[in-house]
């Protein structure tokens, strides 16, 4: 072929934390690795945008349990505590490891100990960037993968797509190919979330594998009206109240949403974050920050003025459906193939219910560790004929972007 053509151990598809964390380790394991994002990889995305809390408990057998308890019912008991339990330990290792290789800057609680629930999107993306370099991975940015490539036995074995700025077609032949795309917001306008289109889980049924979970990814998420940030774990903290200024009966940020849903399609819902105590107020802003931008460009006190809200689809971003796995290195149903991160199915820790920020952010660190680290150095197949490269490679399917496709403009919500 004409372009860039590369060969390598693993690739990995997408720039988020589940493809860092997945090409970082697949590569500290002596792997050859590529990842190519359609953005830049460490800037573009839902995480990279914003920032968000961490599913991270230290191993009390307690805290650890109340943890897993704590959104079971929520989920309809549809989740699994094996990965919970799995996934609380690597979210763990992976949130220290952060800290002393990382040397993230945790912010500190007052006696001194590092609070490592939750993540600046920026710097933690940053981070990560560097680390994946520092381990040897190339990285092409700006480099959409436009199809899967598979051998004759069905196995997936490289990728195409297309570089944006250096211009040109690429392939790149993989032993092993790892879907980390994120999910699919449908073009809602959440913040970060218009690259997140549902690549991955296209690519992945190309080539055969199978979805899971996906009657649950119409998650909508809270965000005040006109705007993008949609920090639902803040409104916990709300009173939801009617336009009249009367209390929204049932509205909650969990098991609630449906009751300001249900509002919103006849009238205005007001919100204000009453319930946070002067603590609670210092340590949400320390935590997320850019949440409270808005508010302060627009003069108003989220925490004693009541806000105008509404909701976005955030689709797979925030709910739990997605491509299936399985296996304990998130293996799909297809060889060669697997995947992490919001492109995957997340009702293993969440059931039917939106893992949110925080259980979304530990199954990109956790499922992402996985698949990388499971990958060891391999050899694309050889043809059994002898025959090259290009003419044992075949396309795992033509529904997305292809040159010579014609383009449709998605709908997007007004």
């Amino acid at each position: 072929m004409t372009g860039l053509d590369l060969t390598t151990d693993v690739l990995v598809v997408g720039g988020g934390p589940a493809a860092t964390w997945a090409a970082l380790k697949a590569a500290q394991a002596g792997a050859d690795v590529v990842l190519a994002d359609k953005g830049y990889c460490g800037t573009s995305g839902a995480t990279a945008s914003g920032g968000t809390g961490v599913w991270y408990v230290p191993p009390n057998p307690a805290a650890r349990e109340a943890a897993m308890a704590s959104r079971e019912k929520l989920g309809g008991y549809l989740d699994d505590r094996r990965w919970k339990e799995r996934v609380l330990d690597q979210t763990y290792a992976g949130m220290n490891e952060l800290a002393a290789a990382g040397r993230y800057p945790f912010p500190t609680g007052p006696d001194g100990t590092q609070l490592r629930n939750g993540l600046q999107g920026p710097e933690y993306m940053r981070r990560m960037r560097i680390r994946v370099q520092r381990a040897g991975a190339r990285v092409l940015d700006h480099s959409p993968v436009t199809e899967l490539l598979t051998d004759p036995s069905g196995a997936v074995a490289g990728a195409r797509g297309y570089r944006r700025q250096a211009g040109g077609a690429y392939r790149v032949r993989a032993g092993a190919v790892v879907l980390a795309t994120g999910g699919c917001a449908f073009l809602s306008g959440a913040l970060g979330c218009n690259v997140n289109t549902g690549d991955g889980a296209l690519f992945a049924a190309e080539a055969g594998a199978e979805l899971s979970g996906m009657e649950f990814s119409n998650a909508y998420g809270i965000a005040p009206e006109g705007t993008s940030v949609t920090k639902t774990a803040f409104y916990s903290f709300a009173t939801f109240y009617h336009e009249d200024g009367t209390v929204l009966e049932g509205a909650a940020s969990q098991g609630g949403r449906s009751v300001i849903a249900r509002a919103l399609l006849h009238e205005k819902v007001y919100c204000r974050l009453d319930r946070a105590d002067a603590s609670a107020r210092r340590a949400m802003r320390l935590a997320q920050p850019n949440f409270f931008l808005t508010f302060d460009r627009l003069g108003i006190d989220p925490f004693t003025e009541r806000f105008a809200i509404t909701l976005l689809a955030e689709g797979t971003v925030r709910g739990t459906g997605g491509i299936r796995l399985t296996g304990d290195d998130c293996s799909t149903t297809v060889p060669g193939l697997y995947a992490a991160g919001d492109a995957t199915t997340r009702e293993l820790i969440c059931g039917g219910f939106t893992g949110g920020g925080s259980h979304n952010a530990a199954w990109a660190i956790s499922s992402g560790t996985w698949a990388g680290a499971r990958e060891r150095p391999g050899t694309p197949c050889p043809s059994a004929a002898g025959a090259p490269h290009a003419d044992w490679l075949r396309r795992a399917g033509r529904a997305s972007g292809r040159p010579g496709q014609r383009a449709r403009q998605m709908p997007t919500a007004r």
